[in-house]
């Protein structure tokens, strides 16, 4: 089953991650798989983080 992420939450490991180093450390620290981790930077920084519903 997938999971949903708020809009905030990708929002905010993508900043962290973006500032990080050590992306898989980020990824270890929101139990989050570090695929997921880069696809939230890379969609973030296309500016699809930015939408308004």
């Amino acid at each position: 089953m997938k999971k949903y992420y708020p809009l905030e939450f990708k929002t905010k490991v993508a900043k962290e991650a973006i500032k990080s180093s050590c992306k898989s450390e980020i990824a270890r620290q929101y139990h989050l798989s570090s695929i997921i981790v880069y696809r939230w930077i890379r969609e973030f920084k296309e500016g699809k983080f930015n939408r308004h519903y």
